[in-house]
């Protein structure tokens, strides 16, 4: 199912140099500080971060206000091997405060810990669970974005064992469960909470290629899925069945690359319209043509269910002659297709200073049924195209002191039942101060 996007933004420091390159912008969206590894002989950190960001379109809405917010935050962790086994945790609180837009003040955060394990008999395994709270941007739906703050508070855990380690076979499983729920009552048919699993079977014909098929099941129970005319509202399941065909190579650290192509097939148990068959996959390709410059491209075509609620004022027809301004709700349900390719590029310019930039560019198709009193209408298919680029450095100025800086802008563009477009720009830095 396809929810609220979450796009990191606030400080961007310490950490692995993946946790750093995150946008600074986006002011509708999450506002955490970044996680770290501790890979010093130490393995505990405790940091303090504070940013300033400034946004053009800090709702994420047509014609939406621009502000400047500031983010303070406090983050620690740890990265503890014990014997063949691996401890780590990592946790982090921001207080966001706007100079205009008060009404998207929040406290952010993030908390997420786990075990990476191994035994004998060449069975290994990780189990990972964290929670959140964040600001929500709008997804891809047929409901105009507002400027209403949205928070969404999300829970997720997972498990993987696997039999065989490096061998020529070995066989994976794996447990998923996650909750998203927002705060905005027009965000209610968004709250669900998903269940997914998955069995792996993987052989390694030479080298540094490896081969594999999967089983996998994806359950997501939305119990507001739809309103119902009158007052209420339906629950809709989703199944989704997979049969994936992956493929992982290494190339000395030069090229890597990982494809998943999957026959795909989505039920709903509350509208028949929105079931899908086809293929669905993901590629990406790393590419590290020396030591300090990497280029990591990536495509993927996926498929869920999406609904949200509208309201709006529409002319009815009394009768042939007499028309009348009506307010009209109803439901907007969607089959929704999303394609979407991107690049990221990582440069280390010294030994304490990094380049990143990125871009990306993601295509939505919702087919579009509109429920309204006495009738169920066809309306035109959305389109919902959203385009990305970010570009930022990291100056590590002391073992101790970092500071970061973003530029980044954002572009949508949605057309069909409901048409609307916005952009936002915004530059933000960051600096942070961590002890080990």
């Amino acid at each position: 199912m396809n929810k609220n996007t979450q796009r990191g933004r606030g400080t961007r420091t310490a950490g692995t140099i993946a946790s750093m390159l995150g946008l600074i912008g986006g002011a509708a969206t999450a506002q955490t500080a970044p996680t770290s590894t501790a890979s010093d002989p130490n393995p505990y950190y405790l940091g303090v971060s504070q940013a300033i960001t400034h946004d053009s379109n800090v709702t994420r809405s047509p014609n939406g206000p621009s502000d400047t917010y500031s983010s303070t935050s406090l983050l620690g962790g740890f990265d503890q091997p014990i014997g063949r086994q691996r401890l780590f945790a990592n946790g982090s609180v921001s207080v966001n405060r706007y100079m205009d837009q008060d009404q998207l003040n929040n406290t952010s955060y993030s908390l997420s810990g786990g075990l990476d394990w191994q035994t004998v008999g060449d069975l290994s395994g990780s189990l990972n669970a964290g929670v959140g709270r964040f600001l929500s941007a709008p997804a891809a739906s047929s409901l105009v974005p507002t400027t209403n703050r949205n928070v969404g508070d999300t829970k997720n855990f997972n498990a993987l064992a696997r039999w065989g380690g490096a061998g020529r076979l070995s066989v994976e499983g794996s447990y998923g469960h996650s909750e998203v729920e927002y705060s905005a009552p027009e965000y209610a048919t968004s709250n669900s909470k998903t269940d997914s699993g998955s069995l792996g079977l993987f052989y390694r014909p030479g080298g540094n290629l490896r081969l594999g098929i999967a089983g996998r099941v994806t359950k997501t129970k939305t119990p507001q899925a739809f309103a119902i005319i009158g007052g209420g509202f339906q629950a809709n399941d989703v199944k989704s069945k997979n049969l994936d065909f992956l493929v992982d190579y290494e190339l000395t650290g030069l090229l890597t690359t990982n494809a998943r192509i999957s026959y795909t097939k989505q039920t709903n148990s509350g509208i028949t319209d929105a079931d899908f068959s086809g293929v669905t996959g993901t590629i990406s390709l790393t590419y590290r043509p020396t030591a300090k410059l990497s280029f990591t491209g990536y495509a993927a075509r996926d498929v869920g269910f999406n609904s949200s609620l509208y309201s709006t004022v529409g002319i009815i027809f009394i009768d042939p002659t007499t028309p009348i301004l009506t307010p009209i709700s109803g439901l907007s349900q969607s089959n929704q297709i999303t394609n979407s390719v991107g690049l990221n590029v990582g440069y280390l310019a010294t030994a304490k200073v990094t380049a990143n930039a990125s871009v990306r560019y993601a295509r939505a198709r919702l087919i579009t049924t509109i429920v309204t009193p006495g009738s169920n209408q066809a309306a035109p298919d959305t389109t919902d195209v959203l385009k990305t680029a970010q570009l930022g450095a990291i100056w590590a100025v002391s073992r101790n002191w970092s500071l970061t800086c973003n530029v980044a802008h954002e572009a949508r563009d949605v057309s069909g039942a409901v048409v609307y477009d916005y952009t936002a720009n915004s530059i933000g830095c960051a600096g942070q101060y961590t002890w080990r």
